[in-house]
C-alpha cells in the first residue's frame, strides 16, 4: 500500500557537525574533539526525509544555490525517495548551510546561514502540489510571506512547526490546523514567559487561537497534546534511550506526525508514534542519521501511554 501524499515547503541546507566537550558560552571558543562531519539538513529537508522514511509520497518545495552543494542536497533527498522536481536552483546564490555543535549528552547549538532558502517566494509554490497533498508541512527557515502563502493556498490540513521562533500574525495562524512548537516557541507566540509545568503549557497553548490543535514538543520529556476541541490535554512521555545527538529530533517528530495526520490518525495517536520516532532518531549522530521507519517506531509507541493533564 502506498503512503499518503505530503507537500513539504521549507529549507534545505548542508550541515557541518562538530563534536565538542561542552557547548560554548558567549564569547567562548571551544575546539572540537573529533573531525567535523558534513551532512544534509535544513528543517524542510529533514522533515521531508523523515516523512519519506515513514512511508509518505513526499514532494519537496524549496531552493538551493547553483553550486555543487545544491546538487548534493537534491541528490540526497532523491536517494531517500523524495520528489525534488519542485526544488529550484537559484542563480548566483549559495546553498543554505548550518554549523552544529554537539556535546557528550547529545545537546546541540546550531547556527544557520539561509543562503538560497531566503529566495523561496510565494510564486515557487505550485498549486498542483498542494492540491494533491493529504497534508502540507511548513517551518520558518524560509521567508514568512512564503509560509503564509502556502498556508492560505492549501486545502489539506496545514501542519506548522514555528521554528526558528518568530512572531506570527493572526491571519497566518488562522490558516494553520496543527501547530507544533517547543516550549520556547510557544511562549514567544503567546507573548508570555516560558511555562513551568504541563498544565501551564496547555493553558498557554489554548490562548493562541480557538480551535487550533497544538502539540508541544518537550525534548526528552516527550510531547504535550492540546486539542483545539477543548478536550483535556494529554502528556506522552518519551521512552528512555541512549541519546547520541538530538539534532533533527524535532524535525523527525514533525515529519512523522504529518504523515500520520494525512492518513487520518487522531492527534493523540499521531503524537504518540511521533514521540517514539523522535526518541529513536537521537540514538544516532546527525540530523538524518536515523530516520525511523514505521516498523521501528510503532512497536515502541505501543509501550507509551498518554496521561491527562489538568488545566
Amino acid at each position: 500500500m502506498s503512503g499518503p501524499r505530503l507537500a513539504v515547503i521549507g529549507s534545505l541546507n548542508a550541515d557541518l557537525t562538530l563534536i565538542v566537550g561542552r557547548l560554548p558560552g558567549p564569547g567562548e571558543t571551544v575546539l572540537s574533539s573529533a573531525p567535523g562531519t558534513v551532512g544534509f539538513g535544513g528543517k524542510g529537508g529533514n522533515q521531508a526525509a523523515a516523512a519519506a522514511a515513514f512511508g509518505a509520497d513526499v514532494t519537496m518545495i524549496g531552493r538551493v544555490g547553483d553550486d555543487d552543494v545544491g546538487e548534493q542536497i537534491r541528490a540526497d533527498l532523491v536517494s531517500r525517495g523524495v520528489d525534488v522536481s519542485r526544488v529550484r536552483v537559484t542563480p548566483g546564490a549559495r546553498s543554505g548551510g548550518a554549523t552544529i555543535a554537539v556535546d557528550p549528552a547529545g545537546e546541540n547549538l546550531i547556527l544557520v546561514d539561509p543562503g538560497a532558502n531566503g529566495a523561496l517566494a510565494p510564486g515557487d509554490i505550485g498549486q498542483d502540489a498542494l492540491d494533491r497533498a493529504g497534508a502540507v508541512l511548513l517551518q520558518l527557515e524560509i521567508p514568512l510571506a512564503t509560509v503564509a502563502a502556502a498556508a492560505s493556498k492549501a486545502a489539506a490540513p496545514v501542519v506548522l512547526n514555528p521554528a526558528p521562533a518568530a512572531p506570527l500574525g493572526p491571519d497566518l495562524l488562522a490558516d494553520v490546523d496543527v501547530l507544533v512548537p517547543n516550549r520556547a516557541e510557544l511562549a514567544l507566540l503567546a507573548g508570555a514567559a516560558a511555562p513551568s509545568g504541563l498544565a501551564a503549557t496547555a493553558a498557554l497553548a489554548r490562548k493562541l487561537r480557538g480551535g487550533l490543535d497544538v502539540v508541544v514538543t518537550l525534548g526528552a520529556d516527550g510531547a504535550l497534546v492540546v486539542p483545539g476541541s477543548g478536550g483535556r490535554a494529554e502528556h506522552i512521555a518519551a521512552p528512555e534511550v541512549a541519546a547520541v545527538d538530538a539534532t533533527g529530533a524535532g524535525d523527525c517528530f514533525c515529519g512523522t506526525l504529518a504523515v500520520l495526520l494525512a492518513e487520518g490518525a487522531s492527534l493523540a495517536d499521531a503524537a504518540r508514534v511521533s514521540v517514539a520516532a523522535a526518541a529513536l532518531s537521537v540514538t544516532s549522530a546527525g540530523a538524518r542519521g536515523l530516520l525511523p521507519r514505521r516498523a521501528q517506531a510503532e512497536p515502541l509507541a505501543a509501550s507509551l501511554t498518554a496521561r491527562p493533564v489538568g488545566g
